[in-house]
């Protein structure tokens, strides 16, 4: 077993072997025990035998969901399960299109295990700003950090066993892309963190996710859940994460 008790577990779609071959010289470089998870993919999949709401997905977001986007959900989700039925205590988990240093990588990621009473998951790969405010320098050049505005995807983020739990229980009907699902911590308690600045990037442009531009429906209703909706998400995060950073700011102390 080795030190942080961590394993890395690595989504890849069985037809992506450039990708693996791609990202596995990095992953290799942390030292850590490495896990292949063979995705779900959308192309195989039939929608009518998947828990989801398409209804809500198009009020939510302008579209119906693609199956790739739903194997992407279904793929994290059933990392979450293998790593469940682990002995592991935590689990870093990379999609394949990603870049990073493996050292620099490596000292955070041993950082934030030592002190894992600040988070239940850590995200070193994201997409928007996410407005960070720091909470620990972990070097003279990066700080652990929380976000009062939205931020989104899941290339590469460390996970407790009680967020994987959580994420598990209240994963059905799938209604968001799984990097929204996961960032919503308020539906679930749970304490989301990142490292600014960020520390891994995706850097494949081809996506094995969406075979086309998806069609957004202009119904004048559907466009005003949509603008409540990014409005009341955007409210909630703001005020459950300035909550977490005053719990965080005062535990410190």
């Amino acid at each position: 077993m080795n030190e942080n008790n961590l394993c890395i577990y690595l989504i890849n779609l069985d037809r992506a072997k450039e990708r693996l071959n791609f990202v596995l010289p990095f992953i290799e470089g942390l030292g850590f025990p490495v896990e292949r998870i063979s995705a779900v993919d959308g192309r195989n999949i039939s929608l009518e035998d998947v828990d989801y709401d398409p209804e809500e997905y198009l009020r939510r977001f302008k579209m119906y969901p693609e199956p790739g986007t739903i194997g992407c959900a279904l793929s994290h989700m059933r990392v979450w399960e293998v790593f469940m039925q682990s002995q592991y205590d935590y689990a870093l988990i990379f999609e394949d299109d990603v870049q990073f240093d493996p050292e620099i990588l490596k000292t955070h990621v041993d950082f934030c295990v030592c002190n894992n009473k600040l988070w239940d998951m850590v995200f070193f790969e994201l997409i928007h700003r996410g407005w960070p405010v720091e909470i620990l320098k972990t070097d003279s050049d990066h700080a652990l950090c929380t976000y009062l505005a939205n931020v989104q995807h899941a290339g590469c983020y460390l996970i407790s066993r009680k967020a994987a739990q959580r994420l598990i229980d209240n994963f059905y009907p799938i209604c968001m892309p799984v990097d929204h699902y996961m960032t919503a911590t308020w539906q679930f308690g749970l304490r989301l963190l990142g490292i600014e600045p960020r520390l891994v990037k995706q850097v494949l442009p081809e996506s094995y996710i969406k075979d086309h531009r998806p069609f957004k429906h202009k119904d004048i209703h559907i466009r005003a859940y949509n603008i409540l909706y990014n409005i009341k998400r955007a409210l909630i995060h703001f005020i459950y994460n300035l909550y977490q950073l005053i719990d965080l700011l005062l535990t410190k102390k």
